[in-house]
């Protein structure tokens, strides 16, 4: 997950980059000058963290209070703001100096009105300065990556998000975090919160790292990965191989409030085979035949292989021309550590499977070997959401 979000955010600093950064501003303002409605062409339905975008759907909202901790570019923010609606209310929190005003523009231009945005480190005590050093993909944090030589840092308050909170009288309901390793720090910070509302939480995690998992079961959660829907007790119950994931946490006194309610039933719809799809122009594959689902929740091991760094390529699920699911990398990371999909469907619909090569870049390498569908039990009658 990390090297995916690396991959994404550099493609997005090479816009924001000096001195290409003024063309880029000029070519923002002509676009909105010339937009009739609030939604801005750099916002794209399911292309930010689609697993935790499915989440948050679930938990969010009409009139609840949501934070996103880790906003960076403003893309879930924005999600969470639709969700929650004109009586609700975001609070959305940003540490990086580099990224703040570019997340604070993109809420601005997509009319976010009920989000508010904070340029503070969420750590476990307020009133501290911390560094924030640079990352090489935008992904700045409090702890500087290994092997980077030298690195660039800023100076940053901390919050504590229960300081915060009783400042405020704002309780969040839900409350995505992905803070680049500092999730533990931050929920030490907010321990009274959780003690007291027991929010639904969204935390990226590493596997080798269990120390919120820990944590947060102590208090009464209960953890479920968003990629495979399996809960998570353990670390090792994490898939075998996986790297970054993003893991939803809800209090065992408010699961009936849910549609999740681990340990999960799934049932095997469909296996596909190679046979099933079909090569296209320049080295792109779908599946051949659309695939007929029910309404419910899905989740998708695809089996596809790839050696390429030096391209491009999206991948993911379609219903017709719409795009449900989608990832966005080079095919050695997508083929290694992005092969389980989730995805939800409201009314019958047939899918269908794509791999494409974007910018005219190839992988010879490159080749899907099948997918096994499974529906996992509890989501089939779910109302369909409104406005996202």
């Amino acid at each position: 997950m990390k090297l995916l979000k690396g991959f994404l955010k550099t493609r997005l600093a090479k816009a924001l980059a000096i001195p290409s950064i003024q063309s880029a501003i000029n070519q923002l303002d002509e676009r909105l000058q010339t937009s009739p409605i609030g939604m801005q062409y750099w916002y794209e339905e399911n292309f930010w963290e689609p697993t935790v975008q499915l989440a948050l759907r679930d938990l969010c909202k009409p009139s609840s209070v949501a934070f996103d901790v880790g906003a960076n570019f403003g893309g879930l923010s924005t999600l969470i703001s639709r969700l929650v609606g004109p009586k609700g209310v975001v609070c959305s929190f940003e540490a990086s100096p580099r990224i703040v005003d570019k997340c604070q523009r993109n809420l601005i231009l997509n009319g976010c009105n009920n989000t508010q945005l904070y340029h503070a480190a969420i750590y476990h005590t307020s009133h501290q300065t911390v560094s924030i050093y640079a990352g090489s993909h935008l992904n700045d944090s409090i702890y500087p990556q290994q092997n980077t030589g030298d690195t660039e840092a800023f100076e940053v308050q901390t919050l504590a998000l229960d300081d915060f909170i009783d400042f405020t009288g704002l309780v969040p309901d839900v409350l995505k975090m992905d803070i680049e390793g500092a999730e533990f720090d931050a929920l030490k910070g907010m321990s009274q919160t959780l003690n007291r509302a027991k929010p639904h939480l969204i935390l990226e995690q590493q596997p080798d790292d269990s120390r919120c998992l820990d944590f947060l079961r102590q208090q009464g959660y209960r953890a479920i990965d968003l990629n495979s829907y399996r809960e998570i007790t353990t670390a090792q119950d994490y898939p075998e191989g996986t790297g970054i994931r993003n893991t939803l946490f809800i209090h065992q006194d408010r699961l009936l409030e849910t549609p999740y309610q681990p340990p999960f039933q799934s049932v095997e719809i469909a296996s596909l085979n190679p046979v099933d799809f079909q090569c296209l122009d320049g080295g792109s594959v779908a599946q051949k035949s659309p695939l007929k689902l029910n309404p419910g929740r899905y989740a998708i091991d695809v089996d596809f292989v790839a050696k390429g760094a030096d391209n491009e390529m999206m991948c993911g699920v379609k219903t017709g021309k719409k795009v449900i699911f989608r990832y966005h990398a080079y095919t050695q990371l997508l083929a290694s550590s992005y092969r389980d999909w989730a995805i939800h469907l409201s009314q019958p619909s047939e899918i269908q499977l794509y791999f494409d090569f974007l910018n005219e870049t190839s992988d010879e390498t490159f080749m899907v070997r099948g997918a096994k569908v499974y529906q996992i039990q509890g989501f089939e009658r779910l109302e369909p959401w409104l406005y996202c």
